[in-house]
């Protein structure tokens, strides 16, 4: 089944502290995310992106609210219904360390989910590693190297390399070239650039920076203390 359309539905996200005091990160947000478009989330820290994005993709339930994919709740899903929908939406964090396992190699956090979610070849799989490293910028010689030895940038690079490796066709990029210098920044964009031609991925890019979400995207939502206060359309 195709991935047509992610919405979100009044959701709201409530956090309580050690002496039971509320905190609202995500109050009501509502917008729908269509396959083929892509959109930008622009905020400072703390208003509420990454809980948004989290929610997303089923890491958190939301307090109230719904996100839907193709109209099905996806609030209700288990961890076998997600399973079934984990290749077609994706999502590169800004602790990239957090979605890769730092004890295996830069190569086996790749093929791990080559083997889970598509259905590549052996000499398929390594055919697309070897052109995803050309093209993030990162040495060949990286390959055999355990994750917990790159730097953060060169681990959000590949964290983006296992995303898009397995085609998707969501991703949700959270801060995806902060701290990057100004060359990996830009092959990032046009790694992006490409692969949204191709595929007719969406992106949800999420940015405090408006050149980049201008770059990427063609609706920018700007949140602020968890709630969306204006919609701009380019």
């Amino acid at each position: 089944m195709e991935m047509d359309c992610i919405e979100l539905d009044h959701l709201t996200r409530t956090y309580y502290d050690a002496q039971g005091e509320t905190f609202c990160a995500l109050d009501h947000v509502s917008l729908a995310w269509e396959q083929g478009h892509s959109v930008a989330i622009m905020g400072e820290s703390g208003s509420g992106k990454s809980t948004m994005a989290r929610l997303m993709i089923g890491l958190e339930r939301p307090s109230e609210g719904r996100v839907l994919v193709n109209g099905a709740d996806t609030t209700k899903w288990g961890h076998r219904e997600w399973r079934k929908h984990r290749g077609k939406i994706q999502a590169v964090f800004q602790d990239a360390g957090g979605t890769l396992n730092p004890a295996w190699s830069t190569s086996k956090n790749v093929e791990e989910a080559l083997v889970n979610l598509t259905d590549l070849s052996p000499a398929q799989r390594k055919s697309r590693i070897s052109e995803l490293m050309e093209q993030t910028g990162l040495r060949k010689d990286l390959l055999d190297t355990p994750v917990r030895k790159l730097s953060g940038g060169e681990q959000r690079r590949l964290a983006l390399l296992r995303s898009l490796s397995i085609f998707p066709e969501f991703l949700i990029l959270d801060e995806v070239t902060a701290g990057l210098d100004l060359i990996s920044t830009e092959s990032v964009f046009q790694l992006l650039e490409k692969y949204q031609q191709e595929h007719d991925c969406a992106y949800l890019v999420i940015t405090h920076d408006l050149q980049i979400a201008s770059r990427l995207c063609e609706v920018i939502y700007e949140i602020e203390h968890g709630k969306i206060t204006k919609k701009a359309v380019r």
